[in-house]
């Protein structure tokens, strides 16, 4: 590429007719100024002007040359007549892998006279120029002056096909004072019917309101809607050739033009197409079970939390340990201080044996009478703690015990992708391109959830709604409402709750073809509506009218539980824990009753066995 200069002055006209060097260096000089750089495919009309530029010649290495220029910065091309066809076939492809996304191309054809009528007859079928509305086409004659200049206009016979039918118009140029002639006349402001084809799927609000922003568009431009629906494969997927499936493979296969569908700017389809300017905003969470209410057979547990249960239990024990060490001594101190068997059977009753130490414990921690020993100084410090301790402890259940049964408990909520991270609950979504803005995350919570992620259809995510086993991907948009997919209901919506935070937020933009025409005046009329509110008043419309309303209802409403209104009265149920503590106390009593009848006949079958034997035994 040569480096930029100068630009030298056009060299005089000979007569009102320009010659093609002096038409074609204004050309260039007018029109393809603002662009980065241009391309030259065979006749360079600027070889003694050092101006910025790619020439390229067709040979075997064309395609190779034309992607190397495109990616290098090329935006306009002229092309000599030899090059025009190998052009024309390689345009789209060529930009199809390409890496540049410039827009608003122009093209310069240069055809000679005596072969317009061959020429002419190969580009009314070219396709190229559905998507390349700024083309010129310069016919010359034999001494290189310019005898004709004609422009391209598009017209669809069936808009079920691809196919275009393309009329080459004649521009009416005045040669006394072509200088001040538009060569390149503007044919986006009206598009004259248009066919714009549109692929999108139903993905509510997002594609209510884009597909109207595009409809709105057209409008204003005269041009029409083809929809393609895709309800099968929904956003699809991209492979390494460039084909594909759902909303991105029609793109990519350029089986459409547009598809609206709520996508994020994702790396894989961008290899085959491009993105138009944001047209909303998106973030991500998880929709996860609701804490359900814990059942009132665990009411007596919950006064005190885990380590709370520890530390009573540890307390209870010690102080098991302590009483019955100290009437242990007690009772030795007893026997010294008593002579003769009598005094010392007597004494029989003061002994404190492991069991009444137990009972006396219990009877502390629950406000109950137990006799004490006062006539050891230790035994009444000892004692007296073991009240104090015992008082705060029943005082400090009852407090709890208050409290837990006039206020539902519930299960411990999943709030934030971190606690939904630590459940490592399997979560369901309709595509893997939910979690490519979080592929490479560091975050170890991020890492795992990744792990967990399963790629589903409406049918196996519905079932698993159901079951209340699983989290599901849910977006809300810009302006507050939730996008929830088909597989929700008004009976599992009820069950579902979305976190507090989002996995991650993303902007939202139309996926495009890298050629089309209409990417700049679309991403132009995209931030227009954006900035002027209306896209508020779309996405609230399109909730009202076409989302669940009970559906959205019960999202919004998850974490408003139906006892957040205050204290509840007590029922019968609030006392199962109480039944159920003495029904496990009974049946404890029971088995154990049972065992002893069954320990003592065992014994005393043992102790006759063995009285016989020794009755019996013969001596030696």
């Amino acid at each position: 590429m040569d480096t930029p200069a100068t630009l030298a002055p056009l060299a005089p006209t000979i007569g009102p007719i320009p010659t093609l060097t002096v038409l074609m260096r204004f050309l260039i000089f007018k029109y393809y100024a603002p662009y980065y750089s241009f391309c030259t495919v065979g006749n360079d009309f600027l070889a003694d002007i050092p101006v910025g530029r790619v020439v390229l010649s067709v040979n075997e290495h064309f395609d190779a040359n034309l992607l190397l220029a495109i990616d290098t910065g090329c935006q306009a091309f002229v092309v000599d007549e030899p090059g025009i066809a190998s052009f024309l076939d390689r345009y789209i492809p060529v930009h199809d892998i390409a890496r540049q996304r410039s827009l608003d191309k122009s093209l310069i054809l240069l055809l000679s006279q005596q072969n317009q009528t061959q020429v002419f007859d190969r580009l009314r079928s070219q396709d190229v120029f559905r998507e390349l509305p700024n083309v010129l086409l310069v016919v010359y004659d034999e001494q290189e002056r310019p005898v004709n200049l004609y422009t391209t206009a598009i017209s669809i016979v069936n808009v079920l096909e691809r196919k275009v039918h393309v009329s080459l118009d004649q521009l009416p140029i005045d040669w006394s004072s072509w200088r001040n002639y538009t060569f390149f006349p503007d044919k986006t402001s009206d598009l004259n019917g248009y066919v714009l084809r549109m692929a999108t799927c139903n993905y509510l609000p997002f594609t209510s309101y884009e597909s109207l922003l595009l409809v709105s568009f057209c409008e204003h431009r005269n041009c029409n809607i083809l929809v393609f629906p895709e309800d099968e494969d929904e956003w699809g997927d991209v492979y390494p050739n460039g084909t594909g499936k759902g909303l991105m493979g029609s793109v990519a296969e350029r089986r459409t033009d547009i598809a609206f569908g709520a996508f994020y700017l994702w790396f894989k389809p961008y290899n085959f197409s491009t993105y138009t300017a944001t047209v909303s905003r998106s973030g991500v969470t998880v929709l996860v079970p609701k804490p359900k209410m814990l059942p009132f057979w665990r009411t007596p547990f919950l006064s005190f939390s885990l380590p709370l249960w520890i530390a009573v239990m540890v307390t209870l024990l010690a102080g098991i340990l302590a009483a019955w060490i100290a009437g242990t001594v007690r009772h030795r101190l007893l026997l010294l201080s008593v002579d003769g068997d009598d005094e010392q059977h007597d004494l029989i009753a003061e002994k404190l044996t492991l069991t009444d130490a137990v009972l006396m414990m219990v009877g502390f921690f629950v406000a109950q009478s137990s006799s004490i020993r006062t006539d050891l100084w230790s035994c009444v410090f000892l004692f007296t703690s073991l009240l104090l301790a015992g008082f705060m402890v029943s005082n400090l259940y009852s407090a709890g015990l208050a409290s837990i049964m006039t206020i539902p408990q519930y299960e411990r909520s999943i709030d934030s992708v971190k606690d939904f991270a630590a459940t490592g609950m399997p979560w369901y979504g309709p595509t893997p391109y939910c979690l490519e803005e979080i592929w490479h995350a560091t975050e170890p919570h991020l890492q795992q959830i990744l792990k967990t992620y399963i790629d589903s259809g409406p049918e196996e995510m519905n079932l698993h709604a159901h079951l209340g086993d699983s989290g599901f991907v849910i977006e809300q948009a810009q302006h507050g409402n939730f996008a929830p997919s088909n597989f929700l209901d008004r009976e599992c919506s009820t069950t579902l709750q979305p976190l507090k935070d989002f996995i991650y937020t993303q902007n939202c933009a139309a996926l495009i073809t890298n050629t089309n025409p209409l990417h700049s005046n679309l991403d132009e009329y995209i931030l227009r509506v954006q900035q002027s509110g209306i896209l508020y008043h779309l996405g609230t419309r399109t909730a009202i009218r076409y989302l669940p309303t009970d559906v959205m209802q019960n999202i919004e409403r998850a974490r408003v539980h139906q006892h957040d209104e205050g204290a509840v009265t007590l029922e019968i149920g609030h006392f199962l824990g109480a039944f159920f503590i003495l029904a496990y106390g009974l049946l404890c009593a029971g088995f154990v009753f049972i065992g002893e009848l069954w320990g003592t006949m065992i014994v005393r079958r043992v102790n006759e066995l063995l009285a016989w034997n020794v009755t019996y035994v013969t001596p030696y």
